[in-house]
């Protein structure tokens, strides 16, 4: 016990206060910001800050471990000099800043996302220059780093201790360090389980609150990859493939499969195969609320509102994620989410059967036109490996960009590229697929003056409004160009606004518009049957009216059977969702599943959703788990790569 008493009257004892006392108050503060959202029945709000405590203690456990092995490594001379005791000083005052810069990023972070850190801030680690120039761009930071040392200083000099160390004299004291080490690891490992206490919420917001960001950074670090097979209910794969060819053969018209087992099939269209030029635009977060035709009051649209008019316009479309690279993902693969990271971001996703495929073979120039750096998010390999030309915003000339922040290019220089590009493929006699990726809408929300009536850089709905200006402008010069009679435009958001809501998956968050504006080849309608990003694929090649082979896990919605195919893929990091007749089956880790009843309005969901543990459609549970499991199946087998030349033209 004295080697327990000795580490107990350190320094330790202080920064397990102060840890402690720091996240307290960064849980209470949270709560009382989001009042509103949470469950405050009293047995909630005691879990939240016990389980809260549990966390904490965890967390600050593991922080022991550096000092616990620096205890073990540091030679005897250095330990016991006075050197050393100021050497610990300065550690103690590095670790307060780094306590108190977290509190801040989690605050941050916590205003962005509705989330502690998860993989989201996991993967910003990686693309920093992107990440701290939005931070800068979005935030006072000499303000807040001034912040961030007056607060450490503060509790520096008042919690500040003579510090008493373990005397590092025998072996026993080594060996207490390194059992002090393994009863930490054993206990985390094996008592607490960040799944099973997320089990004890039904609100989201609860669930967040109760977590430590920290500990959550380093569990979605860890968890960065998802086995399907091994944490979500699943089948046999002939079963699960089975299921989806029965449902395929009911779904769409005039095809023929492969091969006997998979999805693979050849669609046939009768009559002339067309060559229309396409236009493909990404916007960046535009949730579907903030059109006019989805009942928004501020006219932040009105250019995207007047094509909708004009065009085949879906308004009852669900994105299949919560980031960008979902989005893409999802238009250009066709297919549902897989757990874990996108396809876009991972190894082996190389040569892959796309929407660009079947048009590559037919003579056209495909290119991913981004305002950004394409390194971010891995998207100019994925796409410059599956067919297309790149043009990221080190492609622009210094007379192409008349305004940019840390993000890209303005959208309006984006689309100016854009148009360039397209004239170029006209000169050659190409037709051309231009898949296009903005990103104005994205904090810190700057963009040109004098374009809009909002200032830059006063919020999302000046960024929704500017976006809105630039495709006005983008159609106008279209219209003026030779090629513009025979071009498809496509305007679709990668994915919504903001992925928050007080249940895991809220269904209303992923609802984004889709337009198909061609006036002088897509005759005006409004599409509301329920679909997905998945289909946004074979329905142009539809228009199209191209015959071609397939291993597309989305239909053509204008002209199959839409008994079958109304229904949606939505997604978190984690969280699988299936969306039909108006019930949510979402497939979680551990093989969990949950199901909730959808209560639908016009263009849309009020934001309720009921939890259900019967009543639902078991035949409608298979599908869900048949088609995320051959998705995950055949990524993970090498499945979706592209035909080969000699099975193209069967």
């Amino acid at each position: 016990m004295k080697y327990l008493n000795q580490f107990l009257r350190g320094s330790w004892t202080n920064i397990f206060i102060v840890f402690i006392s720091i996240s307290l108050l960064l849980r209470t503060g949270l709560f009382i910001n989001y009042f509103d959202e949470i469950d405050k029945n009293f047995n909630e709000i005691v879990k939240i800050f016990a389980i809260g405590l549990i966390f904490d203690f965890i967390t600050i456990c593991y922080f022991s471990i550096l000092p616990l092995l620096y205890f073990l490594l540091t030679p005897r001379a250095f330990f016991n000099s006075s050197l050393h005791r100021n050497f610990l000083r300065i550690l103690y005052f590095v670790f307060l800043n780094i306590i108190i810069f977290s509190i801040f990023a989690e605050i941050i972070f916590f205003d962005e996302f509705q989330e502690r850190f998860n993989f989201i801030a996991v993967d910003y680690l990686i693309y920093t220059k992107e990440v701290v120039g939005n931070i800068f761009e979005s935030y006072p930071m000499p303000l807040l780093i001034s912040c961030i040392i007056i607060i450490s200083s503060f509790i520096f000099i008042v919690s500040f201790k003579k510090i008493i160390s373990l005397k590092y004299n025998n072996f026993k004291s080594k060996l207490f360090a390194l059992s002090l080490i393994f009863c930490i690891l054993g206990t985390d490992f094996i008592f607490i389980d960040d799944n099973k206490f997320a089990k004890l919420f039904s609100n989201n917001y609860n669930k967040s609150l109760s977590q430590n960001g920290i500990y959550q950074f380093f569990s979605a670090f860890r968890n960065n990859e998802i086995e399907y097979e091994k944490f979500y209910l699943s089948t046999n794969p002939k079963d699960a493939n089975k299921k989806l060819r029965d449902l395929i053969s009911k779904q769409e018209n005039n095809i023929k499969f492969i091969d006997d087992e998979n999805i693979y099939r050849r669609i046939y269209n009768s009559g002339p195969e067309k060559k229309y030029n396409i236009i493909l635009v990404t916007i960046e977060s535009l949730s579907a609320n903030f059109m006019s035709h989805f009942g928004n009051k501020e006219n932040l649209t009105p250019n995207l509102d007047a094509l909708a008019n004009k065009s085949l316009f879906f308004t009852n479309l669900k994105a299949t994620g919560t980031r960008t690279v979902r989005g893409l993902e999802a238009i250009a693969l066709s297919i549902p989410p897989t757990p874990g990271n996108s396809i876009v971001r991972r190894p082996n996703n190389e040569n892959l059967f796309n929407i660009s495929s079947p048009l590559k073979e037919r003579g056209y120039e495909a290119k991913f036109i981004y305002g950004g750096n394409g390194y971010f998010d891995n998207m100019n390999y994925f796409f410059e490996n599956n067919g297309f030309k790149t043009v990221d915003r080190t492609k622009f000339s210094e007379d192409e960009i008349s305004f940019a922040n840390v993000w890209g290019v303005s959208d309006e220089n984006l689309y100016d590229k854009t148009i360039k590009e397209a004239d170029e493929s006209y000169s050659k006699n190409k037709p051309f697929f231009n898949f296009v990726m903005t990103t104005s809408n994205h904090r810190p929300y700057t963009y040109p003056d004098g374009k809009i009536d909002i200032p830059s850089k006063t919020g999302r709905n000046g960024a929704v409004k500017y976006s809105d200006y630039a495709i006005g402008e983008l159609v106008k010069k279209s219209a003026k160009k030779p090629w513009f009679k025979n071009t498809i435009f496509i305007f679709i958001a990668d994915h919504c606004a903001g992925s928050a809501g007080n249940t895991d998956v809220p269904l209303w968050r992923y609802q984004i518009p889709a337009i198909f504006y061609a006036p002088n080849i897509i005759a005006p309608r409004v599409f509301t049957k329920n679909i997905s990003q998945i289909d946004i694929a074979p329905t142009l090649l539809g228009i199209l009216n191209l015959s071609y082979n397939s291993k597309f896990f989305g239909a053509d919605v204008l002209k199959n059977n839409n008994k079958f195919y109304e229904r949606a893929f939505v997604s978190t990091y984690s969280d699988l969702g299936y969306f039909k007749d108006k019930k949510l089956y979402l497939l979680k880790l551990k093989k969990e599943l949950k199901v909730f009843d959808v209560n639908l309005i016009k263009y849309g969901w009020d934001g309720s959703q009921e939890l259900i543990t019967k009543n639902f459609s078991p035949q409608d549970l298979d599908l869900a788990i048949a088609y995320y499991k051959v998705a995950s199946d055949n990524f993970k087998n090498q499945k979706l790569k592209n035909f080969q030349l000699n099975e193209s033209s069967k």
